[in-house]
């Protein structure tokens, strides 16, 4: 691939990427209105985020083993055609509930995006090039949760659905530029796709989402020991070193335990870790100012305190 061609790849992957992790952040601006139109309160509104997030975990993994097998151009183009049906689900959603079934479509092909953008760059870009690239394409997210909440402020006022509409036209560049530019090499893999792996993975990050999400702040021992929190976070403490007895013994893991054991590989874990609860707590932040602080639900890129 020439050099021309790589940055325009790179390109595709950066709109890309920066598509799916807008509809991280942009939600937060449309959330109010999202109350008000269905009529739901604030635990269930953040289900709205929270189910992105949940099916964006189980997703990656397993659209990242999938591009392995299946070539990276047919799962890349797989995961922006289920994003951009999901955002036409979220738009013209008529219930709560299909609203949260399209923003569970929308995390199956952000959780695939992601991770095979990163894939690409190790396959095309060279050595010397490709700290570079992934560097570019992980500063994407910091840029999307700046971004979401001025776009989302600038694309209220027409409608809350417009947040999720603008998706379809970056979608279709997006596949028919993907379907030009990315590669399509798919490796001879003999040994058999890792089922159980991906089954304790799924079930244990699952689990883990989930009690977190219903855990009560106001009164944490309780909740730890309630239901359903105290069986999920249980759940994940058995399901973790089932998944890593499994990895260690697939012929083909979804997660090869010998990549986590570099003390950087760790460090980076755990900052990626706190970046992620940093990004996910400025979800939030747009409600806040509209519930607590009286801010008007249109002037988010303003943030002005009511005189």
């Amino acid at each position: 691939m020439s050099d021309r061609d790589r940055k325009r790849l790179l390109g595709v992957l950066f709109v890309g990427v920066l598509m799916g992790a807008l509809d991280i952040a942009i939600v937060g601006p449309a959330l109010p209105a999202i109350r008000a139109e269905f009529g739901i309160d604030a635990r269930a509104a953040s289900w709205i985020f929270s189910v992105y997030v949940l099916v964006n975990l189980v997703s990656a993994p397993f659209m990242a083993k999938l591009s392995d097998r299946w070539g990276r151009r047919r799962v890349y183009v797989l995961d922006v055609a289920a994003f951009a049906v999901g955002s036409l689900a979220v738009a013209l959603a008529p219930t709560y509930w299909a609203l949260l079934i399209g923003r569970a479509l929308q995390a199956l092909g952000a959780g695939g995006i992601f991770p095979v953008a990163s894939a690409v760059i190790g396959d095309v870009f060279p050595p010397e090039r490709r700290g570079r690239a992934l560097g570019l394409i992980g500063a994407v997210f910091g840029l999307a949760f700046l971004l979401g909440p001025l776009l989302g402020g600038l694309l209220l006022p027409f409608g809350w659905s417009w947040l999720f509409l603008i998706n379809l036209p970056i979608a279709a560049w997006l596949i028919f530029a993907g379907a030009n530019l990315v590669p399509d090499e798919r490796p001879d893999v003999p040994a058999p796709f890792d089922v159980a792996g991906m089954i304790l993975l799924g079930g244990g990050l699952t689990a883990l989402a989930l009690g977190l999400s219903l855990l009560d702040t106001a009164r944490v021992g309780a909740s730890l020991a309630s239901w359903p929190v105290g069986p999920l976070l249980v759940a994940v403490l058995l399901l973790a070193p089932a998944f890593w007895i499994v990895e260690r013994r697939a012929a083909d893991p979804i997660v090869r335990p010998s990549l986590l054991r570099p003390l950087p590989v760790k460090l980076v874990l755990l900052f990626a870790a706190g970046a992620g609860v940093t990004e996910a707590a400025m979800v939030f932040l747009p409600s806040l100012a509209v519930e607590t602080l009286g801010v008007a639900a249109v002037s988010y890129t303003h943030l002005t305190l009511p005189t």
